[in-house]
């Protein structure tokens, strides 16, 4: 409860912060820095990617692929538009996935909505050795870049980001897809530099973009992109 409260409470902080700055002409704290840390929901996060990751390493086809991605994704949006229905749905929905949703998801689609819908477009057009960079980045370099922005974001960019945070990113998603290369992939170094940095920049700037989009979305299909470029490139 306390971690809610902090999260209703961050809005109306950051304004009334930036207000009283602004007459004094001092520079606020950056909002990533003052975004409370909800550690639940990075967990969630890391163990969503890896459940992505077995289904594409261990499922026997594409085929199969689709179809469990297609199901994930028709039961999110059915329990959407329950939701947009019903207020007591919303409200049970709500206290069900409490601990890892943002106060905000209680009024639009919630996040891991979007990142099934992602996947089911991954599975269904992406190369699928692309889609696991794709995943990879956001299940390990968003959290990180998260929890970097909030201890040492200083130099505010766009949308609550901090450049702090991006390089977080960027070193984070390029380091996990290094290894995640060095082990599944038989590549030269320079192969697998181009495409685990190609995931991890175009990644973080797909999070700097995604202002009307969710950035569960935007991320995986932006660096899995990118790094399917660098595959036709080589």
């Amino acid at each position: 409860m306390i971690a809610r409260g902090a999260e209703l409470g961050y809005g109306s902080l950051v304004a009334a912060l930036e207000t009283a700055d602004a007459v004094r002409d001092v520079a606020p704290p950056s909002r990533s820095s003052l975004r409370p840390t909800n550690l639940t929901r990075s967990a969630f996060h890391v163990g969503s990617g890896a459940f992505a990751m077995g289904l594409i390493r261990l499922l026997p086809s594409r085929g199969w692929l689709i179809a469990v991605a297609g199901a994930f994704a028709a039961s999110a949006w059915t329990m959407e538009i329950a939701r947009r229905r019903s207020p007591a749905v919303n409200e049970r929905l709500m206290r069900l996935f409490g601990p890892v949703a943002h106060p905000a998801e209680r009024h639009r689609v919630n996040s891991s909505t979007w990142y099934v819908t992602a996947l089911v477009l991954l599975s269904t057009l992406a190369p699928l050795a692309a889609a696991e960079l794709g995943v990879l980045v956001l299940a390990i370099a968003d959290p990180c870049a998260g929890l970097v922005g909030r201890r040492f974001g200083r130099t505010t960019l766009r949308a609550g980001r901090s450049l702090e945070g991006t390089l977080g990113f960027v070193c984070a998603g390029a380091l996990v897809s290094i290894a995640w290369l060095g082990t599944a992939a038989s590549l030269p170094i320079g192969t697998m530099l181009a495409m685990a940095f190609a995931a991890s920049t175009a990644g973080a700037l797909a999070e700097l973009g995604s202002t009307r989009l969710d950035d569960n979305f935007t991320i995986p299909i932006v660096a899995t992109a990118a790094v399917a470029a660098v595959q036709l490139a080589i």
